[in-house]
């Protein structure tokens, strides 16, 4: 309840629930509350002061952040730097105290995000296999069902155990199978496909969708696996699922983490986020996840639910510094990123609630809200936070 006599008034400023302008003392009370209040504005002014000549070093920021007393040195929209490899990148602070640590014993936080594109643009997750052997396949012909349509093919030789079928379309018609011997390992042949039911029916076979262009499961996701690697190019990616298959980048990118500064990853806490999941294959709703690096979602960006479901409030860095007004999916400039001064669409972490493949991105036209398949490559302007 806002004060409502000036004696309430003058407590309330004293105890720090009011920062408003007070009037002129009168009483003897009010005099000494007022001189209270303009002791704790000193104080905390000269804490502020203190604080911003320690922001020279990550340390030093992350002592601000753990006082509380983030929003005294720091504003919406300041910069901080570090260096990946030799190479600048600049950081926004798009939140103070927005996010939750995952950690119960810290309270505060600090958000950042890249102010413009990881300079490689990234595939959120690649096609998957049609089909995982659990047991050892014998050479010799199998069959399976697409649709309405069944298709087979002639093993030569045995697929052995823990290997992986992947389907090639011509247009939307199988055409071709090649094979893996290890979960996610490297493909080869190219077996004919041809109408026919004829040999050993394959059953428990993958989705259409994510056979041709992913999944849009985040938590499963290679772009998940890249954000909070350190591994050096080619032990970055790993199967998480019996239908994981290696995306475009596994072989020749590191990690992300991989040559970050040392200073700057020891101060970034893991956040709880939430993260909403396809109502086709995941079940719907949402779940938490804990993060050192994650890209930011639907209603952090527009303030607009996939679905109904709440992945975040907006940060101030788009509710109060840029043309959002209300929640929404419109047009925004102040949500684009760049490479090299040239604009692109940018991966967030929501997948299209009614589909299996479609993710949510930024338009890299307009800022407004676009969706891809989860095989197409985007620019990655991913967020972390000082804890």
């Amino acid at each position: 309840m806002e004060p409502i006599t000036r004696e309430e008034l003058f407590l309330a400023a004293a105890g720090g629930a009011f920062d408003g302008d007070l009037p002129t003392p009168v009483t003897r009370q009010e005099q000494y509350l007022y001189q209270i209040k303009s002791l704790c504005d000193s104080l905390q002014n000269d804490i502020a002061a203190v604080g911003r000549t320690a922001v020279s070093s990550w340390q030093g920021i992350q002592a601000i952040v753990r006082a509380g007393l983030a929003s005294k040195v720091f504003s919406i929209g300041d910069q901080l730097t570090c260096q990946r490899g030799g190479v600048n990148l600049v950081w926004d602070i798009i939140g103070i105290d927005h996010d939750t640590p995952a950690d119960s014993q810290y309270t505060h936080s600090l958000t950042l995000q890249l102010h413009d594109c990881f300079p490689d643009t990234m595939q959120y997750d690649a096609p998957e296999a049609f089909y995982y052997a659990s047991a050892e396949m014998a050479a010799g012909t199998y069959h399976f069902t697409v649709g309405s349509t069944d298709y087979q093919f002639t093993l030569s030789s045995a697929v052995p155990a823990g290997g992986q079928l992947m389907l090639t379309y011509s247009g939307d018609t199988p055409s071709s199978v090649s094979v893996s011997t290890a979960k996610g390992g490297t493909a080869a042949g190219s077996i004919a496909v041809s109408a026919g039911n004829e040999g050993t029916e394959l059953t428990s076979l993958n989705a259409v969708r994510r056979i041709r262009y992913g999944w849009n499961n985040y938590r499963n996701s290679a772009i998940r696996q890249w954000l909070n690697s350190s591994a050096a190019a080619g032990s970055v990616w790993t199967p998480q699922t019996d239908y994981d298959r290696p995306p475009a980048w596994a072989a020749g990118k590191a990690g992300f983490l991989n040559g970050m500064d040392r200073d700057f990853l020891d101060v970034v806490g893991t956040t709880a986020i939430t993260v909403v999941k396809n109502r086709v294959s995941d079940g719907g709703g949402t779940e938490t996840l804990n993060d050192q690096f994650f890209l930011l979602s639907r209603s952090e960006v527009y303030g607009s639910m996939e679905g109904g479901n709440d992945e975040g409030a907006p940060y101030p860095y788009y509710a109060e510094h840029s043309d959002l007004s209300e929640a929404g999916m419109g047009s925004d400039t102040n949500r684009m990123k760049a490479v090299n001064g040239s604009s692109q669409p940018v991966w967030l972490r929501t997948p299209e609630y009614g589909s299996e493949h479609w993710v949510r991105a930024v338009s890299g036209v307009n800022g407004s809200i676009t969706t891809d398949s989860a095989e197409k490559s985007k620019g990655i302007a991913p967020a972390c936070n000082i804890i």
